[in-house]
């Protein structure tokens, strides 16, 4: 229920906007102090500094934020830019984990 929103997004207002399709790629890392997924898109991406009046509530990457917050003080960093694609990338801290 985290990745499944992302991966969701990137086909739906990313590749499936472009002509002629796209590419959607799930990575994963281990690091020294967290553990990262990275769910990309080679999409019509978008401007992060313009104001989003697309009448969406984006109600699904508030509550992948909500969720990684609550559950493992994890957090969601999106960064797009248009005609490129875009990549949201989860952190998980190592620290607190047994």
């Amino acid at each position: 229920m985290t990745v499944q929103p992302l991966v969701e997004n990137a086909v739906k207002y990313g590749v499936s906007k472009k002509e002629g399709g796209g590419t959607v790629s799930i990575a994963t890392r281990e690091n020294p102090d967290c553990f990262t997924i990275s769910v990309s898109d080679d999409g019509v991406g978008y401007d992060p500094s313009a104001a989003q009046e697309d009448g969406r509530t984006h109600i699904g990457i508030d509550n992948v934020r909500a969720r990684l917050a609550a559950m493992c003080h994890g957090s969601l960093y999106i960064k797009s830019r248009p005609n490129a694609g875009t990549t949201a990338t989860i952190t998980i801290p190592k620290e607190g984990m047994e």
